[in-house]
């Protein structure tokens, strides 16, 4: 009740002022959010060292700049380190950015393009400004801010538009000027990708299971203390993401890599010095046998996705365009996750970790083609059986008492 009066005050207070305040606020309150999550473990984990002088020996600055650019490893930015680059993004921080975005801007926005504009443009700036300062004396500082900018836009634009749509409702009437078959394949695409998806993280989180012993040994090996072992454990889930994209390439057959030499699949595993990270140890160790049928998972999924929407996109011969568009859609939507997911590790053998986009993005593509294909049979044979059943031949029983009392009319003449 207490939050309820306080936002209701806060709305109050911010409904006599220009849209594009609450958009301002929104903007600097989800970066600086942004930056304590990362921030609050790593000064937890500095400050918990055993050091001979306390906390007095501790290089406080040195702590927030390797923060705010891991931060910033969330926006696409590289974490160079000695000219080594690392681009391989924990996803899971950028998803914790989206969610604070939303939330702020469900609190402070208003329903209107400027306060969207403004917030968007206000976080996509902050982050910038926190890229040159980081990035200062490395090269191609104009491209990489280009980068920044760009990749911020894309986290922002959507979850304050999510947060503004929950507190203030949204219209959506140009939807109507899409075309049917192009929102029908839409639909489908996608959730054909977000059951992909979901399924690939129920799998990863099997192999977790199974490799929590390497996992406590990675961890044990490198000696850290339990605060320290928290945060820690932070920041190698935030990369939990990236494992169940990579995961959704093995589940295609085409599996993904830790580097060069690093193969990881359904049918094979060559795993050839993996770097020491303990979140690593969740990565599949069995191939072969019943494995190799993983990618029929697929087509199942697909097959069900599509017998799940028979009510919207029908059987007809004149759908066959919507199940194209989600072909498409499917191809498109994985191969953007792919590129996200994928990265670089390090220099030489580690500079791709992650799936190869087009080959997971076509197999996907096709496997969910043939789910599609194999639910329209079914619905186009269920279709033929009622028709048949309906126009079969009808009986009408009568009743005995019914027949008994209606009067005969053999023999009766009717009176003109």
């Amino acid at each position: 009740m207490r939050a309820e009066r306080q936002k209701t005050r806060l709305q109050t207070v911010l409904a006599g002022a220009p849209g594009w305040v609450g958009g301002a606020l929104t903007g600097a309150q989800a970066a600086v959010l942004g930056l304590l999550v990362v921030i609050t473990p790593a000064f937890a984990a500095a400050a918990a060292a055993p050091t001979t002088n306390g906390s007095a020996s501790i290089e406080w600055m040195s702590v927030t700049k390797l923060s705010a650019r891991l931060w910033l490893l969330a926006h696409g930015v590289p974490f160079v380190v000695n000219g080594v680059a690392f681009t391989l993004a924990p996803l899971g921080l950028t998803l914790v950015i989206a969610v604070i975005l939303a939330a702020i801007a469900r609190r402070f926005c208003t329903k209107s393009w400027a306060s969207w504009g403004v917030a968007t443009c206000t976080y996509a700036g902050i982050v910038c400004v926190v890229e040159i300062g980081a990035m200062r004396g490395f090269p191609d500082a104009f491209v990489n801010t280009v980068r920044t900018a760009f990749v911020s836009l894309l986290i922002a634009g959507p979850a304050v538009a999510a947060g503004i749509w929950r507190a203030h409702g949204a219209e959506f009437g140009w939807v109507t000027r899409i075309s049917v078959a192009a929102r029908q394949g839409l639909r489908l695409g996608i959730a054909t990708v977000a059951a992909g998806l979901s399924t690939a993280a129920i799998v990863a989180g099997g192999f977790t299971y199974l490799g929590r012993g390497r996992i406590a040994d990675a961890v044990s090996a490198l000696g850290i203390d339990p605060l320290g072992g928290v945060a820690f454990a932070f920041a190698q889930a935030l990369y939990a993401p990236n494992i169940s994209v990579w995961m959704l390439g093995w589940m295609t057959g085409q599996g993904f890599s830790v580097g060069e030499g690093n193969v990881y699949s359904p049918g094979e595993v060559t795993a050839d010095a993996v770097p020491a990270f303990p979140i690593f140890g969740a990565l599949p160790t069995i191939s072969g046998g019943w494995i190799v049928a993983a990618p029929l998972a697929i087509v199942a999924l697909a097959a069900l996705v599509r017998l799940g929407l028979h009510r919207r996109i029908s059987t007809a011969v004149a759908q066959l365009p919507a199940i194209g568009i989600g072909v498409a859609a499917s191809a498109v939507s994985i191969a953007a996750l792919g590129a996200v997911a994928s990265g670089a590790l390090g220099p030489g053998r580690l500079a791709e970790v992650g799936v190869e986009v087009v080959p997971v993005s076509v197999t996907f593509a096709l496997l969910a083609a043939a789910g599609f294909g194999v639910a329209q049979g079914v619905l186009m044979l269920a279709h033929v059986l009622r028709g048949r059943r309906a126009s079969g031949p009808h009986l009408s029983v009568v009743p005995d008492e019914a027949r008994d009392s209606t009067p005969s009319t053999q023999g009766f003449v009717p009176v003109p």
